[in-house]
Parts: C-alpha cells; sequence; structure tokens
C-alpha cells in the first residue's frame, strides 16, 4: 500500500541524477587582471545537433543535451548526439557582480558561420548560418573583437548557434581529408588567437573590451608594417630578373630574381591568410600556394649558388627541381610536417658545401654571401630565442631574411663593378700599347680580344630585339636584320598596348662600335617605357630629351615609328629614310617622306606626324639605309628608287617572301661586296 509513493520518490532522484543541471563557470575580475582573457573554448559546452530558435532562451532546459569537453569537435572526438555540419553550443556563466555593466569583449575564430546570443539576445553575427554549402556563407572573424556588457544578474547563458556546411561528415569525404591536413592542427598558430587545434568547431575567449581591441589593432599593424619587407623582397628580385631579362647569358640573376621574387609572394600569401576572413577552401588554398612558394624559392637559392660558383654537381638542377615539385605536390596529401624540415636540411647543407669550396678557392666576393649566410642563421638563433620569451620584436622580423638578400645582391653587384673597372684598366692598357707602337704579335692579340668584345657586345645589342613578332588579325609582319661585322646600331621593336594598337619602331644609331650599341640599349629602354603614349611626335620628344642629357658626344638616333589600330596608320620619321607604301588599288609606291632631326640632338623640335589607312592588300616597308646606301663594285648606290621598283613587283605575296625578294636583289646588286652598315627591314602588309 506505500509501495506507489516509493516507487514516484525514486523514480524522481533518478531523472535528477541522469540529467544533472550544467555546473556555470564563475568569471571573476581576477581573470581578467593584467590584460589576460579566459578562454571559453576550454569549458564543458552543452551540445545539441538540432536547429530550434529557442534553444537561445536562456530558460531553455538543455540539461538532455550532451556535454562537450570544449567547443573542439575533431575526428577523434565526435559527440555522441553526431554531428551534421550544423549545431547549438550553450555555456552558463556565474558573473562577478563588479564586471557588471564594465565593457567586455568576445573574441573568436572558425570556419564556416556563427551566431552568437547573450542572454536570449543576439549580439553579433559572423557570415551565414546554413545546414548546407549553398545556404551556409562563411565568414572567419580571425579574432575580430565585438563587445557586449553584463548586466547586474548572476548567472548569464551564451549560446552560439554555428555551422560548417563543408564539413559536415568528418569521417569520410571532404571532413576526413580535410581534418588529416598538417593546416587543420595548425589553424589556430596561423591566425594569431590560439585556439584549440580543430578541424570543424570554434575557439572563443572573453576579456575587457578595450584589451581587445588593442591586441587587434597592434596584431593587424604588425602585419601591415611586415608588408614592408616583402615590399623590400619584391624589389630586389624584380630588378634582378630585370637584369636577366636584359642580358640572359648571366643566369645567377634569374635564379636570385626567382629566389627574392617567390620569398615575397609566399610571405605575403601567408599574410594575407593572417588578415583576411577566409572561408575553409581560401584558407586551404592560401595554405598550399604559400608553402609551395617558399619551398620554391629555397630551391632557387641553392639554383643561384651552382650557377654563381660553378661546377654544379651532375644533374644537380634536375634533382633540386624534381624533388621541390614531388614535395609540393605532397603537400595535397597528409605529409608530415618534418618532411619539409628533412628536405630543407640536405638543402642548407648543399648551400653550405658550395659556399665553402667557393670561400676556399678564392672565389672573388664569395665571402660576401658567407656574411650574409652567417648574418641569416644569427637572427635565426635570436628570432627562435625572443619567441621563447614572449615576442619577437618588430626590427628582428624585418631584418631576419634582409641581410642574405643584401649580401647576394651586393655580390651581383660587386661583380658588375668589378667588370666595369677591369674594362676601364683594360682600356688604359690599350692605350699604353698603341703608345708604344707593340710588334705585330700584340697587336695582333689586342685586336682579337676587341673582336671578342665587340662580339659579345654584338650578342647583347642582338638580344634586346624581340623574341617574336606579335599577331594581328588584320595584319601581317616580318623583320629583318643583318649587322655589319661590328657592333652596328641599328635597331627596331614592338609594343602592343592594351587597346590593341600596335607600335613599330625602327632605328638606326649614328656610328657603330660601343657608342652605338650603348645608344640602342638606351633607346630600347626609352621604348619600353614610353611605348604606350598615343602620340609618337610627344615620345620622340621625350626620347630626345632624355638622350641628350645623358651626353652621348655626337652619337645621335635615327628613329621611325608606326603605331597601327583597325587600319589606322599614324606615321613620324627622326632622321630615318623613307618609308615605302604601296597601295593594292592603284599598283603604285607611295613614300612617306616627314624629315626631322635625330633623336638626342636637340631638345625642343617639333616632329610632324602624318595619318593614314592601310587597305587590303597594302604593304608598308620600313628600312635603315644599310639598303639604299648599299654599293655594288662601281661604287654605285642602290637607291631609292631601285627599292620602290622591287617593292611594287613583289608586293603581292607575303611579308616574309617580300623581304627575301628584296635581299635577292640586293645581293645581285653587291656582287659579292660585304655591307660597310647594318641593314634592316620591317614589312606590314594589311590582310
Amino acid at each position: 500500500m506505500h509501495s506507489k509513493p516509493l516507487f514516484i520518490i525514486l523514480w524522481l532522484w533518478l531523472l535528477v541524477t541522469a540529467t544533472p543541471a550544467q555546473e556555470p563557470f564563475t568569471l571573476t575580475a581576477a581573470s581578467l587582471q593584467n590584460g589576460q582573457a579566459v578562454e571559453l573554448d576550454k569549458l564543458g559546452w552543452k551540445y545539441s545537433p538540432g536547429d530550434d530558435p529557442q534553444f537561445a532562451d536562456p530558460q531553455f532546459d538543455d540539461r538532455a543535451w550532451e556535454t562537450l569537453n570544449g567547443t573542439a569537435i575533431t575526428l577523434d572526438s565526435i559527440p555522441k548526439s553526431g554531428w551534421r555540419g550544423l549545431g547549438w553550443f550553450r555555456l552558463r556563466l556565474q558573473v562577478d557582480p563588479t564586471l557588471a555593466s564594465q565593457p567586455l569583449a568576445l573574441v573568436m575564430v572558425h570556419f564556416g558561420a556563427s551566431e552568437i546570443y547573450l542572454d536570449g539576445k543576439l549580439v553579433e553575427r559572423f557570415g551565414t548560418v546554413g545546414a548546407t554549402p549553398e545556404t551556409e556563407v562563411e565568414y572567419n572573424p580571425n579574432t575580430l573583437p565585438f563587445g557586449s556588457v553584463l548586466d547586474g544578474r548572476s548567472e548569464h547563458v551564451i549560446a552560439v548557434r554555428y555551422s560548417c556546411a563543408t564539413m559536415s561528415n568528418l569521417t569520410t569525404g571532404i571532413g576526413e581529408w580535410f581534418t588529416k591536413r598538417p593546416f587543420a592542427a595548425s589553424f589556430g598558430r596561423v591566425f594569431y588567437y590560439r585556439t584549440t587545434e580543430y578541424g570543424v568547431g570554434f575557439g572563443i575567449k572573453i576579456g575587457e573590451l578595450k584589451q581587445a581591441i588593442a591586441e587587434h589593432v597592434a596584431f593587424k599593424s604588425q602585419v601591415t608594417s611586415s608588408l614592408a619587407r616583402v615590399t623590400l623582397y619584391f624589389i630586389i628580385g624584380f630588378i634582378h630578373l630585370l637584369l636577366y631579362w636584359f642580358y640572359p647569358r648571366q643566369r645567377a640573376n634569374l635564379f636570385f630574381g626567382l629566389f627574392g621574387s617567390l620569398l615575397a609572394a609566399g610571405t605575403l600569401s601567408v599574410y594575407l591568410g593572417a588578415m583576411s576572413h577566409f572561408g575553409l577552401w581560401k584558407f586551404v588554398l592560401s595554405y598550399f600556394v604559400s608553402n609551395a612558394l617558399l619551398l620554391s624559392g629555397v630551391a632557387c637559392l641553392l639554383a643561384f649558388l651552382y650557377t654563381a660558383f660553378p661546377p654544379a654537381p651532375p644533374k644537380g638542377l634536375l634533382i633540386l627541381t624534381v624533388g621541390t615539385a614531388l614535395l609540393i605536390f605532397g603537400l595535397l596529401f597528409n605529409l608530415p610536417a618534418f618532411i619539409s624540415y628533412l628536405w630543407a636540411v640536405p638543402l642548407l647543407f648543399e648551400s653550405v658545401r658550395v659556399l665553402s669550396r667557393a670561400i676556399w678557392k678564392n672565389v672573388e666576393g664569395a665571402w660576401v654571401i658567407g656574411v650574409g649566410i652567417l648574418l641569416f642563421v644569427i637572427s635565426i638563433f635570436l628570432v627562435g630565442v625572443t619567441a621563447q620569451r614572449g615576442g619577437i620584436p618588430g626590427i628582428l622580423r624585418f631584418l631576419q631574411t634582409l641581410p642574405l638578400l643584401l649580401s647576394i645582391s651586393i655580390y651581383l653587384a660587386r661583380n658588375v663593378a668589378s667588370t666595369s673597372r677591369d674594362l676601364e684598366v683594360q682600356l688604359a692598357q690599350v692605350k699604353q700599347l698603341s703608345a708604344a707602337a707593340l710588334e705585330h704579335e700584340k697587336v695582333k692579340a689586342e685586336n682579337d680580344r676587341r673582336a671578342k668584345e665587340l662580339e659579345e657586345a654584338r650578342q647583347l645589342q642582338l638580344s634586346m630585339l624581340p623574341k617574336k613578332l606579335p599577331q594581328l588579325p588584320q595584319l601581317d609582319i616580318a623583320a629583318y636584320m643583318q649587322t655589319a661585322s661590328e657592333v652596328g646600331g641599328d635597331y627596331y621593336d614592338f609594343h602592343m598596348s592594351e587597346d590593341g594598337t600596335l607600335t613599330v619602331a625602327i632605328g638606326d644609331a649614328t656610328g657603330h662600335g660601343l657608342k652605338a650599341g650603348t645608344m640602342v640599349a638606351a633607346v630600347k629602354s626609352l621604348f619600353v617605357t614610353l611605348a604606350y603614349h598615343p602620340d609618337i611626335p610627344h615620345i620622340f620628344t621625350r626620347m630626345s630629351q632624355t638622350l641628350k642629357q645623358m651626353q652621348m658626344r655626337g652619337v645621335f638616333m635615327a628613329l621611325a615609328m608606326v603605331k597601327y589600330s583597325e587600319r589606322q596608320m599614324s606615321v613620324s620619321i627622326a632622321g630615318m629614310p623613307p618609308m615605302m607604301l604601296y597601295r593594292h588599288s592603284s599598283s603604285t609606291v607611295e613614300r612617306i617622306n616627314l624629315t626631322g632631326l635625330p633623336l638626342g640632338s636637340v631638345t625642343s623640335y617639333r616632329y610632324r606626324e602624318m595619318t593614314t589607312e592601310l587597305q587590303p592588300g597594302d604593304v608598308l616597308l620600313m628600312l635603315s639605309d644599310g639598303l639604299t646606301e648599299l654599293f655594288n663594285p662601281a661604287d654605285e648606290l642602290f637607291g631609292e628608287e631601285r627599292v620602290e621598283q622591287c617593292l611594287q613587283a613583289c608586293a603581292q605575296v607575303t611579308p616574309e617572301e617580300i623581304i627575301a625578294c628584296l635581299l635577292a636583289e640586293a645581293e645581285r646588286w653587291a656582287e659579292g661586296r660585304k655591307l660597310d652598315d647594318d641593314l634592316t627591314l620591317v614589312v606590314l602588309k594589311a590582310k
């Protein structure tokens, strides 16, 4: 008779013990002193994989929810209630009365999206929470603080509605692949505020609002200031890539330029990941790109040493390239981080070996790079020591890689200066030998040396010419240059603007030799800089002013230029022979003769410009005086009339065949006599 009340009492007792209430965490003023913050993501949170707006209500009974040890959901700690890409997390806080009405800040890090409720009120939203990738908009707050004020009540409830739809299943597919990547465990470290190590979930801490804002601003300022280092790396790399572009035979500039540029790009990718609010896949891409660029940069550093201090080991560059490529490819798979270090160790030892051998053999300037590597190693040691003591000074971070870059750049610059000094010494010796009227053998040896230098200068001049011809739908183009026996002054170039305008230049520097080659190099640089401008007389004026200031002592540049777009053609000539324009409609040849002074002679000369239209079948011939002033054995000139006749006779064929026709006629005229001047032809034919 008394068993029924006893049974009810026992049942109520079991119900209470089976669903214990969550013990609230006590937040005290002492825990927030001296700029400290409380990491809430390490506490016990109530969790439910469902989605109901009532879950934000502080009065909601969550005793039946599963209790998690923190906010991380890893492959080894999937909640018993399951994870399907969206869920709710709740935490109860007992708050010290002294913190009431005090400005506090919550700071979060996560992939996916979240909504944060305090005592049932939505206080912040990051992205758009959704159960599928189509409905979810990812936004990583990336330690961006948001303020909150706790009222005077003794207990508060923080509820977080969180989704990461891409990682809805951690046991198969993308979820399993991502959580096994090296970056899944290092996510928090990359983004400054160290959270729990996880593939899905969120990190959250609470602290004073003023301190949180100051830390966030200081971090952004630190990252922004580091961009100056990236800019310096890029400038150094770009300068040496340009040096290689203008002189490809110096391959050391290529590998060092790639090293500086890849180091800048890889470091920039790291900073972008640290400053941005990337979603999951953008973060993965940033991680992969930064590591791939930095690994490639290290490989280019060793390739530079092989090139600067030969001989390289047999197939050394091939092994280096294949090994680096395999390592980068391995980043896509679950490659442990120590593999990268294992690859870096032989690279480091091989670099030290090559450099030590060069220093041991007294290779000029090798000690400069040795000093740079020594300072680099010291800076790495100091960075490690200061990092263990709580922070890396900004100036030390800035100077970490700079000694290495500067030492190599100084070495390459020193080589250029040394070559220039040697050339000056050699020229002085030439004068002394000439004055002393040395015997025939010494004169012959000197002539051979000069011929070799002139040939190298000629090759350098030829390397400045375009590597390939532009391709236009309405125009066929062909070009030809035949240099004289020594360094000449002929030059031609092309430039394609973004709007599709083609700029063609053909020129002839006065005289021959190194001065003419120097003039061609200067004009090449000016053409690259100014060719974008639509007004040819303006380009001529700017070029002439710059060349005049160079004080080349009687060396000038005759130049003709054409701008072509949509069959419209603008022409201007500064001291060059007339252009020949064949009109298909009338089968006649017109001479375009716009007189003008060569560039570099005066600074304020008004050059003339003519505009015309190229119809289908029309042919424009641009030429230097090497063809019109070609002599035959009787000392007779080839002349402009003969050029007209030849163009009129062969204008119906392709530009390449037109040039072949002109050269064949010139060869018959010369009867074996060698060229006295460079011969350059450029043919444009409208389709």
